[in-house]
C-alpha cells in the first residue's frame, strides 16, 4: 500500500462537499451473522454514518440485501440505498427494479422454490429477495453447503441465471448488466463527486472496486479509493485489489472515524 490510512483518506476528508462514501453493508458495516436477520450495524458505526451523511456530498449503502432491508439495517434517512447487488434502488419510498431484469423474475422464483424444497429441510436458509435468490449455508455441515452450491449452479444454468458464490452464500440473479459496479457508476454520474471511496469484503464488491478504477480512468473521478475488508472467508482479490486493507468492522469504523475528523 505504501501510505498510511490517514494520508490515503486526506483528499476525501479535506473536500467532503465533492466526495462520495460508498459501502457494502454485511461484512463491512455489520459483522457477518449466522442468518441475515440476525445482522446488526454497531451503534458507533451508525452514528458515524449519520455524521458523514450531513457533511459529505453522498453516503450510499450498496448491498446484496433487498433495498428495504438495507435501509432498515442502517436505519438512516440521509443515506442513499441500492439493493439486490444493483438491481434495485430506493427512490423516495418506492423501490425501483431495473426494467431489463423483470423478465427473469419468474425464473428466479422457480429456483428459489426448488432451493426451499430441497435445501430448506437440510438446514440451509433460503432468503426471500425478489429479483435475486440467495441460499445461505453458513450454519450447515460442509457437505450440505456443497450441495447448496451444486443445486443453485445447476438450476441457475438451466434457467439462464448468473450464479456467484460468496461468504457462506450462493446467489442467482438475472444475466443482465447490474451489479455493485453499475450502482457505483449510476451514483457517480448522478452526484458528480470528484472523489469516491468504496468499502467491501466479498466477491460482489469487486465489481464496485473495478468500476471505480474505470471511472477514474475515464476522468469522471479525480480520486478513487478501494477499501478492502479482510477476512478468512473473503476472496483474495479483495485484499489484492484494495488501496487500503482493514480488519473487519472495527477497521471500517476506524476509516469512518478518520473521515469524520
Amino acid at each position: 500500500m505504501g501510505k498510511a490510512p490517514a494520508e490515503l483518506l486526506r483528499g476525501l476528508r479535506e473536500d467532503p462537499g465533492a466526495s462520495a462514501i460508498l459501502t457494502d453493508i454485511d461484512g463491512t458495516l455489520a459483522p457477518i451473522a449466522p442468518t441475515p436477520d440476525a445482522a446488526r450495524v454497531p451503534e458507533e458505526v451508525r452514528e458515524l454514518l449519520e455524521r458523514l451523511s450531513r457533511r459529505y456530498l453522498l453516503v450510499a449503502g450498496i448491498s446484496g440485501r433487498k433495498t428495504e432491508e438495507a435501509r432498515k439495517l442502517i436505519g438512516l434517512g440521509g443515506v442513499v440505498y441500492f439493493g439486490n447487488h444493483g438491481f434495485e434502488k430506493l427512490e423516495g419510498d418506492r423501490v425501483e427494479i431495473i426494467p431489463e431484469a423483470l423478465p427473469y423474475l419468474e425464473r428466479v422464483r422457480e429456483l428459489e422454490r426448488r432451493a426451499r424444497e430441497e435445501l430448506g429441510p437440510l438446514g440451509a436458509f433460503v432468503e426471500e429477495k425478489g429479483i435475486t435468490a440467495s441460499v445461505h449455508y453458513r450454519n450447515v455441515p460442509g457437505e450440505v453447503g456443497e450441495r447448496c452450491v451444486e443445486l443453485v449452479r445447476r438450476e441457475g444454468e438451466r434457467l439462464g441465471l448468473r450464479v456467484t458464490v460468496g461468504r457462506g452464500v450462493v446467489e442467482a440473479r438475472p444475466p443482465v448488466r447490474a451489479d455493485k459496479g453499475t450502482a457505483v457508476r449510476a451514483l457517480v454520474e448522478e452526484y458528480r463527486p470528484r472523489r469516491a471511496l468504496f468499502m467491501g469484503d466479498d466477491t460482489t464488491d469487486l465489481d464496485a472496486f473495478r468500476e471505480l478504477e474505470r471511472l477514474r480512468g475515464e476522468g469522471l473521478l479525480e480520486e478513487a479509493l478501494r477499501v478492502g475488508v479482510a477476512s478468512e472467508e473473503g476472496p483474495r482479490e479483495i485484499v489484492a485489489e484494495a488501496d487500503l486493507v482493514v480488519e473487519g468492522v472495527e477497521g471500517v469504523a476506524e476509516v469512518l472515524r478518520e473521515l469524520a475528523r
